[in-house]
């Protein structure tokens, strides 16, 4: 009888070494992966970003896809006036520019690629990927599920010194302060860890760890400074995420086919995963320009989607506008940031890394998406970002006259 065990170990032996050799076969990193200047992935290096941020479904080491059973229909009513804006002119010929989409409602007012990228392309959406959390967290605190004044580990016993005391509202305003840091122009900011955690790069011999035991290994003070402050940390959303689940009772793999479904994408939805499968709450996300055009018109909406579906919560969105000055300031200027979203109360918006940008005026149902690929050391200029805020503020201003 053939013994399983040793049948599997000798077939893994068979495939690392060829036949009739005494030396074992030599690996190399996975292409993209591997640790270069700067302490950054290879897809992640100033030159090769750009492609990168594209190619990153295809290079993370673990990830899933969804397909919309329907498809939320764009009319393409191109208004030709946007292009005659200053801020407009500026991007398309910025050398940083990938692609650019203005929606009002369901009609599709400018599409703009850069020569190398295209209405197929996937792009990776970065922190935008945190507005989901948004969605979901409102929802769980609409229904009672959730109260974003209980400590952590009220919800997460296992949590480390590092969120264990803080409230769960702190981790929705970026609001915590522990000894996770998160410069992407420092080499030694342990984001860098949480990117090995999730797949986006390899630390070479470092033992490997999943995307929750390194958010329980984070430590830090056990309560809060004096001044509210925005502490950005991409750790939070996940962190907050593992707590939607256990509080709902939904995988968050079961949670991001519904937020693909109600958004009505028309192209795959990608979603960077850890070896367990978890997604990557805090920046995994890939999709084209007009499905993310589509989502933004999701968060407008407040998470209420194509056929009835509902993934988000109105309330919450609301209140997330009026009492904005309750979050953190925000590093773009303006407003505050709160419940995963920058917002002076009348938009709402979030960035990602690479100088991804989303923006979505609730009122109009107004969503300016843009796809950037900066080609800087770190990777993340707040003062970019901050020219993306302005030229959406100018094109929702322009097609509310």
């Amino acid at each position: 009888m053939v013994n399983p065990e040793h049948f599997c170990k000798n077939a893994e032996a068979y495939l690392r070494f060829p036949a009739h050799t005494e030396h074992e076969v030599s690996l190399a990193p996975p292409r993209g992966l591997a640790l270069g200047p700067r302490n950054k992935a290879g897809w992640d290096q100033p030159a090769a970003r750009r492609e990168g941020l594209r190619g990153l479904h295809h290079l993370h080491r673990y990830g899933m896809s969804f397909r919309a059973p329907g498809v939320l229909s764009l009319e393409v009513c191109c208004d030709f006036r946007l292009h005659d804006l200053d801020t407009v002119r500026w991007y398309l010929g910025h050398p940083f520019h990938t692609g650019l989409a203005v929606l009002k409602g369901e009609q599709l007012l400018l599409e703009h690629y850069a020569a190398d990228f295209g209405p197929e392309g996937i792009h990776s959406i970065q922190s935008i990927t945190k507005t989901s959390i948004h969605l979901l967290a409102g929802r769980l605190i609409d229904e009672g599920r959730l109260d974003p004044h209980r400590r952590v580990d009220h919800y997460l016993p296992e949590i480390g010194s590092g969120y264990a005391a803080w409230p769960v509202q702190d981790l929705l305003d970026m609001a915590v302060v522990n000894d996770y840091s998160e410069d992407f122009y420092d080499p030694a900011a342990s984001v860098g860890l949480l990117e090995d955690a999730h797949g986006w790069r390899i630390i070479e011999g470092r033992r490997h760890v999943d995307l929750r035991s390194f958010l329980t290994a984070i430590e830090g003070p056990a309560r809060r400074r004096g001044a509210r402050m925005l502490d950005y940390k991409t750790a939070n959303t996940d962190v907050a995420a593992w707590i939607c689940e256990r509080v709902s009772g939904i995988d968050l793999r079961g949670y991001y086919m519904e937020v693909v479904e109600a958004m009505g994408a028309e192209s795959t939805v990608y979603m960077s995963t850890d070896r367990q499968g978890t997604p990557f709450a805090g920046g995994g996300l890939h999709m084209t320009l007009r499905d993310l055009a589509r989502y933004g018109l999701l968060l407008a909406r407040g998470g209420q989607g194509v056929g009835g579906a509902r993934v988000g919560s109105l309330k919450f969105r609301d209140a997330t506008r009026t009492r904005h000055a309750a979050g953190t300031p925000s590093l773009i200027g303006r407003g505050n940031y709160r419940n995963f979203f920058e917002t002076n109360g009348s938009w709402l918006g979030h960035n990602g890394y690479g100088g991804q940008w989303l923006m979505v005026f609730p009122d109009q149902e107004i969503v300016v998406a843009c796809f950037s690929g900066l080609c800087d050391d770190g990777g993340h200029d707040w003062a970019f970002i901050e020219r993306l805020a302005t030229l959406s503020e100018q094109v929702a201003a322009f097609l509310g006259k």
